[in-house]
């Protein structure tokens, strides 16, 4: 049996990937599978395509190479996504694809990019997809394959072999496309220097709470800063409920009873007598156990034929089919979700997204049925049900002035504490540069221009965890570019601000650098020539006119 999993390797890995891109991406089949070969699909460049060749180098096609390169062919994924970039959804990135294929192979017709068959036979047997567990080309896997895993798409191993050759034009066209752009090594080594620093100084700290004290707005100050962004203060939405709580009526637990019942007898007991008493603590947690189990089970069982009646009855009855049980029902005054009474502030029950029993509450969305009123029976707490009808409600609405005038003044006091925080901040770095030029220390300068609070930093990287109550988290940033000696820019957060002198930048040695840096020099060649091959193609599609003619009418 495993052996003939390994036989079929390919194709289940091939099944997997086009279950799940199939999932993603949706082709649709009615759409684009006529099998006609008489439906015109698509006219690009001046040529019109048909259902067919649309299906074969496009709907189909893509399904076979997004399998190909789920089995882990990067080289195929890379393909696969530089000509479907920017699908929207189901159909989107079968056209993009077809287009894409027509673009390349137009291409490679111009540039004269023909590749063989021994070349394509060479580049199959490298694909993993038909690759044995030690990684090498299976021939029994590649016939499987073509026999009996592309048929359902209507393909073929010629198919497959185009597919092929169209992946190799495609990477010729980006080495062509790419000639022209230089790896400069040395950028590279540069912003990986940069990266790889570390930074000391000092900074300074400007609290807000100093500046917010001055600024004591009058009422007709906040009316006119309120009169406009009077739209941003708006009530919260308010809701009334009845509703019942449901608790099962559990028998005590026998544990906790018997060990109120533990004695200095207990402790002069025999070996026997203990292991007596422990079964018999056994037999009675498991007797309590099952009952809670049957007491749980008959109140879920209620609550059900609560929720069927209910629904029955289109909503009606909701107070009668609650005393016929013997519950309380409750009722609310108009209450906003932010300030709910207890019973509607418990936690969900079995739900992964957490939440809370209003939460629910109010995501009920009534219409003319009575029914819509009223929830589903919702798991709150650890055993409880809550069974609520909406009684009425209040919508959101723009407050007045007075019911706003407290927020806006807050607001208004923080905007402007904001401004003077920054100002104050700016001419503080500029008094301290100058006086840094006059030969002053940065903790003289900065007490001389108003900064009370300096603190050194030392071994400042990309990866330091900044003090939060004492330092700016982007110290790191700030500091990267700015030559030692000098002051960052002002770093203003939201209650304070920092005046950053940079004293020393230095690189740490890596014994891997150069390794490091090769990498990074590859990958950003790589990202270039992926930049440049998609410019290149959304010029050559405008420049095609590519026209989707099963979308005229």
């Amino acid at each position: 049996m495993i052996e003939n999993i390994r036989k079929y390797k390919g194709l289940i890995i091939l099944g997997l990937a086009l279950v799940i891109f199939a999932l993603v991406i949706g082709i649709k089949d009615d759409l684009f599978r006529s099998g006609g070969g008489g439906r015109n699909i698509m006219k690009i460049a001046g040529r019109t395509y048909n259902d067919k060749e649309f299906n074969h180098l496009g709907s189909g096609a893509l399904e076979l190479v997004s399998g190909l390169a789920g089995a882990g062919d990067f080289g195929l994924y890379q393909f696969l996504m530089a000509l479907s970039t920017g699908a929207t959804g189901r159909d989107d990135a079968a056209e993009k694809f077809f287009t894409g294929r027509i673009i390349v192979r137009n291409a490679a017709d111009e540039f004269g990019i023909h590749p063989g068959d021994e070349e394509v036979s060479a580049h199959i047997r490298t694909m993993r997809a038909f690759a044995d567990k030690d990684g090498k080309f299976s021939e029994e896997t590649y016939r499987n394959f073509v026999e009996k895993g592309i048929g359902r798409l209507g393909m073929t191993e010629g198919d497959l072999r185009e597919l092929v050759t169209d992946l190799l034009s495609y990477n010729k066209l980006n080495s062509i496309i790419a000639s022209g752009m230089l790896d400069n090594r040395d950028a590279v080594a540069i912003s990986q220097s940069l990266e790889n620093q570390q930074i000391s100084g000092e900074i300074g700290r400007l609290d807000i709470d100093g500046f917010e004290e001055k600024i004591q707005p009058t009422e007709d100050e906040v009316k006119a800063y309120w009169e406009n962004i009077q739209d941003s203060f708006t009530t919260e939405p308010t809701r009334k409920f009845s509703y019942l709580l449901v608790t099962p009526q559990l028998p005590p637990d026998a544990a906790a009873e018997d060990e109120k019942k533990d004695s200095l007898a207990d402790a002069a007991a025999t070996d026997e007598q203990k292991k007596a008493k422990e079964a018999e603590k056994a037999k009675k947690a498991a007797e309590a156990a099952e009952a809670r189990r049957k007491k749980q089970i008959e109140t879920d069982g209620m609550v059900d034929d609560f929720a069927t009646k209910l629904e029955d009855q289109k909503g009606a009855g909701f107070e009668d089919l609650a005393k016929a049980n013997g519950w309380e029902i409750k009722t609310t005054e108009l209450f906003p979700r932010s300030k709910a009474p207890a019973d509607l502030e418990l936690s969900l029950r079995s739900s992964s997204r957490g939440g809370k029993a209003v939460d629910e509450l109010f995501k009920i969305e009534p219409t003319a049925d009575p029914l819509s009123k009223i929830s589903q029976p919702i798991a709150v707490g650890e055993n409880q049900w809550l069974i609520a009808r909406l009684d009425g409600e209040e919508k959101s609405r723009p407050k007045t002035f007075e019911e706003a005038k407290d927020e806006a003044r807050v607001q208004y006091i923080a905007e402007k504490a904001g401004e003077a925080l920054k100002k104050a901040a700016e001419e503080a770095r500029t008094k301290i540069t100058s006086l840094l030029a006059g030969g002053k220390s940065f903790a003289d300068a900065a007490k001389e221009a108003g900064i009370k609070e300096v603190k050194p930093v030392e071994k400042v990287t990309r990866s330091y965890r900044p003090d939060a109550a004492t330092e700016p988290k982007n110290l790191f940033e700030m500091g990267r570019y700015v030559d030692p000696g000098s002051l960052a820019e002002v770093i203003v957060e939201a209650d304070r601000a920092f005046v950053f002198l940079v004293a020393k930048r230095e690189v740490v040695k890596d014994e891997n650098a150069t390794a490091t840096l090769d990498s990074q020099v590859k990958a950003t060649a790589g990202r270039n020539e992926i930049s440049a091959f998609t410019d290149w193609m959304t010029a050559r599609i405008e420049a095609a006119n590519v026209v989707p003619l099963y979308k005229q009418k």
